[in-house]
Order: structure tokens, then sequence, then C-alpha cells
């Protein structure tokens, strides 16, 4: 009985290093690997190492002031809006902001 009982605290043990424990269920915590030559990150590469939306991501960034908007003129004259991040803002969104689930 023992021996079942400290196989199982050793197997809860390993799986909390590597994630946290929530409502009886481990959830896994989420690892972005990224260049480290690469500075700024265009809203789609933010979308897809993270699992935000774009749609989420704008109005988390605007919220708590992350990231920052790149205005190029098109051919045509007219503006288009692209949000960047940093490396630091990529950190935060990951710690911060759960992936969708839409």
């Amino acid at each position: 009985m023992q021996e079942k009982l400290a196989t199982r605290n050793l197997v809860c043990a390993s799986h909390q290093v590597k994630g946290y424990e929530s409502s009886g269920e481990i959830e896994r915590l989420l690892l972005v690997t990224v260049k480290s030559s690469q500075k700024i990150f265009t809203e789609a590469e933010v979308a897809s190492l993270t699992g935000i939306c774009v749609e989420h991501l704008h109005n988390f960034a605007r919220s708590r002031h992350l990231g920052f908007i790149a205005r190029a003129a098109e051919a045509a004259g007219a503006r288009a809006d692209q949000w960047l991040f940093t490396l630091s803002d990529l950190m935060v969104l990951v710690t911060l902001f759960p992936r969708c689930t839409h």
C-alpha cells in the first residue's frame, strides 16, 4: 500500500515541476521558443506563438499598453496599421493571457 502511495506522490511531484495542479488535473505550462536574434514580432507571429486570436490580442495590448502600431503607407495612399511586439511583450502575453478556445 505504501509503495503505491509513494509512487503516486513521485509521479504527481514530477508533473507539478513541469506544470501546476488545478482542480485535480495537471495543466501544462506553455513553452514558447523563438530565435534569440529576433527582437520584433508581428501580430500574426504573436497570435500563432501564443494561441491568442488577433482580436483578443489587440484588446489586451491596448488595455495593458503592450506593443506598438507600425503605420506603413500603401501604394494607394491608404494607411495600414500593424501591431508589433517586443520579446518582453511576448513574455507578458504568454504569462498573463490564456490561449483562446474558440
